[in-house]
């Protein structure tokens, strides 16, 4: 399946790009996509980011489907 992903901050830095839609298996949770992604992109290894599905921050065992919104948002601070 297919599944289009956002990148913010730090994240677009270290990938050199924001969007990018890729091939996963059919039955795709977070953890799959998050070791899919460090499989790719290695610099991403060790790095904290969180994982939002259809604007909502999501656990690493939640399922993707191929219409789900999916975005990767580094650590931010508010004040």
């Amino acid at each position: 399946m297919k599944i289009n992903i956002k990148y913010f901050g730090l994240l677009v830095e270290l990938i050199g790009k924001n969007e990018e839609t890729l091939l996963l298996s059919d039955v795709c949770t977070v953890t799959t996509l998050i070791n899919s992604l460090v499989e790719h992109y290695p610099q991403l290894e060790g790095k904290q980011f969180k994982v939002a599905v259809n604007q909502c921050l999501a656990a690493k065992d939640v399922l993707i489907s191929e219409q789900d919104e999916v975005a990767l948002l580094p650590p931010f601070a508010g004040g």
